[in-house]
């Protein structure tokens, strides 16, 4: 019992972190805009930008492009955009990791009893 009031005691700090952590996740979420990544199929014929937040902001083909079958073409757009948003997401999952990174969580952890 006494064990579990200790831990109690951590709890400021945690929280201290907690509020840290959450102002630093709403710093990397305004930031999800300025992030963006490049995709592109076909040696460039199609080239895709999407931003951290999952949008598409930029669709470009190529002149050669005209010359493809629509399937073909309906492919490898939908390829690239696939491509640019796993890029992406990849990107912004590690600015996310970056912000969790250097907080220690190891007294959440053991008030879990979770090994830290």
């Amino acid at each position: 019992m006494f064990d579990s009031l200790k831990s109690l005691g951590q709890l400021g700090p945690l929280m201290a972190k907690a509020r840290e952590m959450q102002t630093k996740m709403a710093e990397v979420q305004q930031k999800l805009g300025d992030i963006k990544t490049e995709s592109s199929a076909a040696g460039g014929i199609i080239t895709v930008t999407a931003n951290g937040r999952m949008e598409i902001i930029e669709l470009q083909f190529s002149p050669d492009a005209v010359r493809l079958e629509a399937p073909v073409l309906a492919d490898l757009t939908r390829s690239a955009v696939n491509d640019a948003l796993v890029n992406v997401r990849n990107r912004v999952q590690q600015e996310m990791q970056g912000v969790a990174g250097d907080m220690d969580l190891s007294g959440i952890q053991k008030m879990m009893g979770m090994p830290s």
